[in-house]
Order: structure tokens, then sequence, then C-alpha cells
């Protein structure tokens, strides 16, 4: 099987461009904010700064990965690696072993439920992992248990998982049906990466006592359902029947070239199980009763090797995010209204005991824009770029805020011009913050974001919102709105390349329920072609609070 790569190619032809990013934004950046130049004409300067304190919190990084954590270096060192091994392995087997990292993924290497609830107040206490992909970060927690002598993988099974939904989505971006996407995610997660050889294809014995023990879903469900279409103990069962099945393909050549044969009848709308029959000559019972077989006898692929031995560069963050590093996270996921006074209680806090640290004033001053005062949070702001000029965090949190007030003043007519000069405020943040880093998916999307109310999207405001959804492609509503402005653009087969992925995800919800709908707009339209106003509406985002000035 061949599973669909990235876009590029698809939009250097359409394009006819190359994206490169210091090329596109240099139409953007302020002619201040680039090299050699200074406000008044003058050298200033540099403040001096004074380093904030260390504390406990370790943080780990590596070629793909920034690992945080307040437990041992040893541990951090240990976890890397194998990240890094882990990584390594599916690069070797989908070929994207020399493809570049356009993004480290952040992890949060936790020691238990307790702190996992600071970041998710109402997880479960079963809960050993969670990846979040949210605008502001995409970045993963995980809890690592070395008390089972049974489990190779300590206890990482959810993070090898959600690693391999990360990986996918950015390699291989496009709508797969549910059982393949977790199928595969349960196939790799088993891995057992030894010091000469790694073994694929074990079985994990929650998913193998499944398949023993429960009633089993027709096949022709698994092929055709998501789990969120399913009770709790059903979606269980899906799992190990999504393994298992994805084991039946992987592991023979003939089968698994045949895959995309049917994932092009499915793509094109037809019956998930008339085309498995299609394809594979199996009806629903006859499928069932091979993969019961099959089980008795798992293959186990085996591959020689080297263990890794990465570089990893280790520091300390400074003692406020001993209070505050989870929190911050949490801010980056949302907190609902009735426990923003209490978390900002926490930040006022935890800030008061350190005054004078930058770090522990940044947390404060996003705390405030979240959930308090804006005003007073981007006063903090100025203050800390006086300090340090050249923070990229800094600067990007006062250009989404500077973004958030220029929203919402555009949505009343008469403040159109108070907010066109409100986005270009927040321009002059993410010039200044793409000058210390060019290819910032952050950065960048911003910078789309202060277009809004331009009637079309220019070609510049096209090729950089495409690198913010190629630097991002696993976050839903990047990809939801670049396609949006790809469909005002009339530019429908980008569009659809964007919301593919985003409809296909089993645990999409309401985004992947709206990009099918602006899907559904689409169907039949070549590029250049003008929608119906009811389509054109429902491209726009009227409505949706993820699309831009929404």
């Amino acid at each position: 099987m061949k599973l669909r790569e990235g876009g590029a190619s698809l939009v250097s032809r359409a394009l006819g461009v190359c994206l490169v990013m210091a090329a596109a934004l240099g139409v953007w950046v302020p002619a201040w904010a680039q090299e050699g130049a200074q406000e008044g004409g003058a050298a200033a300067s540099p403040p001096v700064v004074r380093a904030d304190a260390p504390g406990r919190w370790i943080r780990g990084e590596s070629e793909h990965f920034i690992v945080y954590s307040d437990r041992s270096e040893a541990l951090v060192r240990r976890y890397v690696t194998m990240l890094e091994d882990f990584d390594g392995v599916l690069r070797l087997l989908h070929n994207k072993t020399d493809v570049e990292t356009p993004r480290k993924l952040p992890l949060y290497l936790l020691s238990n439920s307790r702190q996992l609830r600071r970041v998710i107040p109402d997880a479960d206490e079963r809960l050993q992992g969670v990846y979040l992909t949210g605008v502001e970060d995409i970045f993963v927690l995980a809890i690592r248990d070395d008390s089972n002598a049974y489990d190779r993988n300590n206890g990482d099974d959810t993070v090898l998982h959600e690693y391999t939904h990360h990986f996918m989505m950015q390699y291989f971006p496009d709508a797969y049906p549910g059982w393949l996407v977790e199928g595969l995610a349960e196939y790799y997660k088993t891995i057992d990466l030894q010091m000469k050889k790694v073994q694929i294809g074990d079985f994990s014995r929650g998913r193998g006592n499944a398949l023993l023990n429960d009633k089993w879903l027709p096949m022709s469900d698994v092929l055709s359902k998501r789990p969120s279409q399913l009770d709790r103990d059903a979606v269980l069962t899906f799992y190990a029947q999504s393994w298992l099945l994805t084991h039946y393909i992987w592991s023979d050549k003939v089968r698994r070239s045949k895959l995309q044969d049917y994932l092009e009848l499915v793509r094109a709308h037809g019956d998930p199980m008339a085309s498995w029959t299609k394809v594979y000559g199996q009806d629903s019972a006859t499928l069932e009763k091979t993969l019961r077989s099959y089980m008795k006898l798992l293959p186990v692929l085996t591959i020689g090797r080297e263990p890794p031995t990465p570089q990893i560069a280790f520091s300390r963050l400074p003692a406020g995010a001993d209070d505050l590093v989870l929190e911050v996270q949490r801010l980056k996921t949302g907190v609902a209204k009735t426990d923003a006074p209490a978390l900002l209680a926490r930040f006022q806090e935890a800030a008061a005991k350190r005054p004078d640290e930058f770090y522990s004033r940044l947390a404060l001053a996003r705390a405030e824009i979240d959930l308090g005062d804006r005003a007073k949070g981007e006063a903090i702001l100025k203050t800390l770029l006086e300090e340090r000029p050249s923070d990229l965090e800094a600067l990007q949190v006062m250009a989404y805020s500077r973004l958030e007030t220029a929203r919402r003043l555009a949505r009343t007519p008469a403040d159109r011009e108070k907010a066109r000069a409100v986005y270009a405020d927040a321009a002059g943040y993410l010039g200044r913050a793409h000058k210390i880093d060019d290819d910032n998916y952050l950065t960048l999307y911003g910078y789309t974001e202060t277009k809004s109310l331009d009637r079309e999207p220019s070609q510049n405001t096209l090729n950089v919102v495409f690198r913010a959804a190629s630097i991002a492609p696993q976050n839903p509503a990047i990809r939801m709105n670049a396609a949006r402005l790809f469909i005002r653009a009339k530019k429908y087969e980008i569009a659809r390349e964007l919301l593919e992925p985003v409809a296909g995800n089993p645990h999409g919800g309401l985004q992947a329920r709206r990009a099918g709908h602006l899907l559904t707009s689409l169907e039949g339209k070549a590029d250049g072609e003008a929608l119906t106003p009811a389509k054109a509406a429902a491209a726009s985002g009227e409505g949706d609070k993820d699309a831009p000035g929404g």
C-alpha cells in the first residue's frame, strides 16, 4: 500500500510557487523588523537581561522531540531515546528517513494522575496519556509507569499509539477509515525495541482478551463506523478488531497492495463492506472467520539494527515552572468559565512569589488575557518585551491577544476600521516574531488572521496559511480555516486536500462534521468555478467559532 503523502507537489503545481516562507513573508515583515533596522535609525544598546533562577523541571530536546519533566535527567534521557527510536522505526518503514521535521513534538512526562489533572481537571484516574491539538500548541501528556515488569513499553503504549497518529498526519494526511486510523496506532504501539533488533506485530493483552472473550462486532460495522458511533463496551471491541484487521492487511504484501484500491472505492462513496467484497472477495461473515483463524498464528516482523544514540540537550526551566508549567498548558486547551476565577487566582498567587521572574510574569500575562483583565495582561507583556524584545513567546502571546481584540471589533460594521488598526498592531508583533523564527506555525497562522478583513486572500496569504497547515497538519482548526481561504480563492483541489483528513478523523466530532459538510459543498466543482451563495456562506465559516474573524 502506498499511503497518500502531503501536498507539497500539489501546491507547487496549483500555486506555481515554492513555499519558502522567508521569501513569502518578506512581503509583509515591516522594514523596521528586517535585519539591521533600528527604530530612530540609531543602534540601540541591548537591555541587560537577568536570567531566571532554575527550578526542578527539566527540558530535554532531541532531533524530533522536546520532553519536559520534574523527574530525573536519567529518566528523561531514556524516554527521549525511546521516542527517537520509535520515530526512527516509523520513518524506516514508511520511507521517511530523510524528510524534514518542521516542528518538534513537545511531551510532558508526568509522575501521576494528580499532575495530569493540573491540565485536564476531569481526567479519568485510568488515563495514562493524552494527545492535544489546540491552535496554541500540539503536545502530549504522558504518565510514565515503571512498575509493570511484564510491559515491555513501561506504560508507554498510549504515547506510542498517539505518536503514530501524529506521525501519519504529518507525513500521510488523508481521509482514512476509522478502523485503519486506530488499527495502525494499535499495530505499532506494541513494538518491542530491543538493543539489536525491533519486533513489530505482537498483541496487547487487553486487545487479545477482547478478541477472545467479547462478542465481536459485525465486520461491516468495523469497516463503516467510527468509535464515536458505538457504546463504551463496543468501542473496546472495535479497537481490538481494527488492530487485528490492520495486522492481517499489513503482514501480507498482496493484501496490502490491494488496500489502495479499496480506499479509493470508499472515498468515492462506495459502501465499505461491498467495496471490501469487491476487492478482497470476502463478505462480513467470511472476513470474520478469516480473522479468527489468523489471530491464532500472528506473524511478527523482526528488524535487525544498531540501537540509536540521539543527541539530547538538557536545560532547566525557571523556578516558576514548578508551580505553573502544567497550568500554562491548561490555558492552551481552553478553560471553562466556572473554573476561570480559581485558576486565575492560582496564577496570581504563584507569580506573586517571584515578582521579578520573567517566566512567572509571562505566565500571569497569559492568564490575565485568557481569564481576567486583557489590558492588564497586555501591560505586563509590554514591560516584558522592553526587557527582552526578542522573546518569541511574549511576542506571540501579545499578537494573539491583539488578534482576539480585532476579531471582536470586526463583528460590528461600525468598528471595522478600528479592527484594521488592531490587526495591523498584531502584524507588527508577528513581524518581530518572524524575524526570530521564520518557520513557526503560530506566527504564520497569526499573520493570515491579520488579513481577515481582506475581500479576497492574496497569493501570499495562501502561501503562508498552507505552510502553517503543513507545519501543524494535526491541528483541525488550522486546516479548516486554511481550506476556507482556498475556497474563497476558488482553489478547491487544495481545499479538499486540507479538509479530507479532518472529515475522516474518527475522533473529530463537530469539526469532522463541518469538514464533511464543506467537502459536500465542493462536490463537482472545479477550480475557478463560483459557488452558490449558500455554499459560499458555508465555506466562509459563518457562525463557526473556529473560523477566522469568528
